[in-house]
């Protein structure tokens, strides 16, 4: 859009502040690049679509390399991180970072997908749609593996992470 499509609308810093104050989980989206490199970046803008069939999105800017050739049913993989992985956030959301696997631990699962080891979530999808939308692509992918491990996640709130509270104990008089 040019600056004359958007007038009427509010700023990107106005925007993006008043979104910072949702909280949302942290994930890292990972895939295979067309040379088979494993390649990932951090993405807070993920939900839930579908239960039938089970469907999931992620919104990632147009500019990643991520978004590149994208061909249909391409393997891709959402890892929830835990509360204790924000340096994994941050690697992997790091423009500068050659090698953003470097001194990662991750294991090759469904369709030679890399997931992360140590998340609380890892959800193995194929790529079933793409939508344009803005400076970013929607991902909606559908879901054939999901791994859940203990852990609580890793949250993202005005601009930096959080822990959720322990729950408490619901059979305590």
């Amino acid at each position: 859009m040019s600056e004359v499509e958007l007038s009427g609308y509010v700023s990107a810093d106005e925007f993006r502040a008043a979104c910072a104050l949702f909280p949302s989980g942290v994930t890292v989206v990972t895939r295979r690049l067309n040379d088979g490199r494993p390649y990932g970046m951090t993405v807070s803008s993920f939900t839930s679509v579908s239960l039938r069939p089970p469907l999931v999105l992620v919104c990632i800017s147009n500019l990643d390399i991520f978004v590149k050739h994208l061909p249909p049913h391409l393997p891709i993989a959402v890892n929830v991180l835990s509360e204790d992985q924000p340096d994994i956030a941050n690697q992997f959301a790091d423009p500068n970072e050659a090698d953003r696997f470097r001194n990662i631990e991750w294991l090759e699962g469904w369709e030679t997908l890399p997931l992360l080891k140590g998340v609380v979530a890892t959800f193995a999808c194929s790529l079933q749609q793409t939508v344009e939308a803005g400076d970013h692509v929607v991902l909606i992918a559908g879901v054939h593996e999901i791994f859940q491990h203990e852990g609580r996640s890793l949250i993202w709130c005005e601009s930096k992470y959080h822990c959720l509270p322990a729950p408490p104990d619901r059979f305590r008089l």
